[in-house]
């Protein structure tokens, strides 16, 4: 696999997008930082050359979906836009075949398809091999890893207890991932983002989150009402605890 190649056909996709919207320059920039994260966490993990290089490929090409989605409904919003960003990213790149301009070898095309069509879904498949749950679990950490500081440095957000979904509340003590179906209030989605942390995979992507952090910057995106700060101070630890200690 030629990185480099990639990293060129890449760029050439792009120049069909207007890069001084600021969403797709985010997106531009989110990708190739996962791309970096996903080497970095490979490394750590002391994969192959070979298998390093898979890494940063699924991290780059991961959202390819996201530029299309966004020039069409002005939107990345996957329930407003009735588009699954990761399916239509499998689209573009396996259905409609381009995913041969990026690698002229075919052997990596199902951990590719699957890393990429399942790096936003609320759990995975059990029916995946070995190879492929490892990139898959991999992608999906370091996507994490980066949304944090998009959301916190692009984005604002608003915590009140008072309008918390309780359901949501008794599933983030669970320390599970809450469903995007049970989301009444900006509240309910600031907790959403957090519950992040509890569907990472490896100790090693905790490191790499502390290492970045990317998790202070999106805490510091939150605006809390002064009679939701005790609620908040204690939601936060929690957080800190499991990063702390590498799993929940």
């Amino acid at each position: 696999m030629d990185f480099n190649h990639v990293v060129e056909v890449f760029e050439e996709y792009i120049k069909s997008y207007d890069r001084k919207v600021m969403e797709i320059d985010l997106k531009y920039h989110h990708s190739y930082k996962v791309a970096s994260l996903m080497e970095q966490l490979a490394s750590i993990l002391k994969l192959t050359e070979e298998e390093v290089t898979l890494a940063k490929v699924i991290g780059l090409l991961h959202d390819i979906g996201r530029f299309e989605q966004f020039s069409t409904f002005s939107s990345f919003n996957d329930r407003k836009t009735k588009q699954d960003h990761a399916d239509q990213s499998c689209v573009y790149l396996f259905e409609e075949g381009h995913i041969r301009a990026f690698l002229t070898e075919t052997k990596y095309d199902a951990i590719l398809e699957k890393a990429i069509r399942y790096h936003n879904k609320f759990a995975l498949p059990e029916d995946l091999t070995k190879k492929e749950r490892l990139f898959c679990e991999m992608i999906r950490d370091m996507d994490k890893v980066d949304i944090y500081y998009q959301n916190g440095t692009h984005f604002s957000r608003q915590f009140q207890k008072d309008t918390i979904n309780p359901e949501v509340l008794a599933t983030f003590h669970r320390h599970q991932t809450i469903p995007v179906t049970l989301v009444k209030s900006k509240s309910d989605a600031v907790l959403v983002n957090l519950a992040f942390l509890f569907d990472i995979n490896f100790k090693e992507s905790y490191a790499i989150l502390k290492e970045t952090g990317n998790f202070d910057v999106f805490l510091s995106s939150v605006f809390v009402e002064e009679d939701s700060k005790e609620l908040w101070g204690e939601l936060v630890k929690e957080c800190y605890q499991v990063i702390e200690k590498g799993s929940f």
